[in-house]
């Protein structure tokens, strides 16, 4: 049996285009109106800090990302490189994030900011680097509480960026659903300086029986043979599991 951490490996983007509404029940949850996915550095002195610092994240900090409108909020750790996703559900994403700058949140950004090194490609007045969105699967068939969550990230041969993008506006249907069936939601593929990002959720009972029904089927195959095309191969895979460093509701 495939164990958990050769499931996040190897298994492929599973992002959906359109909804099969005969197929998936849609919980009634908080409206989700941006989801985001964000890159930065962690100096590699700091980074065992960093793990320890957010595993004891400040109450006033938490209490104020959940005044902020921010639900679902997870870091993944690879190779000194921080991805963030958080989902917002709230209707002034400037004004909340204004606000989420009080004085708790500022002296926790006094022991984090040091620790952290800007990438060199962000925006002006950015701090994270906000990546790219590609596909949001946006039907929700359990709470994200209750789920496994997983971050990983795979590098895109140079000039297929275009080629993978117009490969995920036409994932097939029929994969859609099986996706759906074998209990995985909430897929998300940012891009970022020639590599993608992607988080998704497990809702079921037993990850590796979902991850070997869904690979052996004739859809799951045909798309992943395609997609392998785009990305840059790295031992026996091309996927890279990321190491969750933070989470809050």
């Amino acid at each position: 049996m495939l164990s958990v951490v050769l499931l996040c490996l190897l298994i492929p983007l599973i992002i959906i285009k359109g909804k099969d509404k005969s197929s998936v029940i849609t919980m009634e949850t908080e409206k989700i109106n941006k989801r985001s996915g964000s890159l930065i550095k962690v100096k590699p002195e700091y980074e065992e800090r960093y793990i320890i610092l957010h595993r004891h994240t400040f109450p006033g900090v938490l209490d104020r990302i959940r005044k902020s409108n921010i639900r679902n909020y997870s870091i993944f750790l690879l190779n000194g490189v921080l991805f963030s996703y958080y989902e917002y559900i709230g209707n002034d994403f400037v004004q909340d994030m204004k606000d989420i700058a009080d004085p708790t949140t500022k002296d926790w950004w006094k022991l984090t900011d040091p620790m952290q090194e800007p990438l060199p490609t962000r925006k002006e007045g950015e701090w994270w680097a906000e990546m790219e969105p590609l596909f949001s699967l946006g039907d929700i068939l359990s709470p994200s509480s209750k789920a496994q969550r997983f971050g990983q990230t795979a590098d895109v041969i140079p000039g297929k960026e275009k080629d993978l993008i117009e490969l995920c506006k036409n994932f097939p249907a029929d994969l859609e659903k099986e996706t759906y069936e074998h209990n995985f939601q909430n897929c998300n593929l940012y891009y970022k300086d020639g590599k993608i990002y992607y988080y998704f959720e497990y809702t079921g009972n037993d990850i590796n029986k979902s991850f070997v029904e869904l690979t052996n089927g004739e859809n799951f195959k045909s798309f992943d043979s395609e997609m392998n095309k785009f990305l840059v191969a790295k031992g026996n895979g091309y996927w890279e599991l990321m190491k969750e460093v933070f989470h809050t509701d």
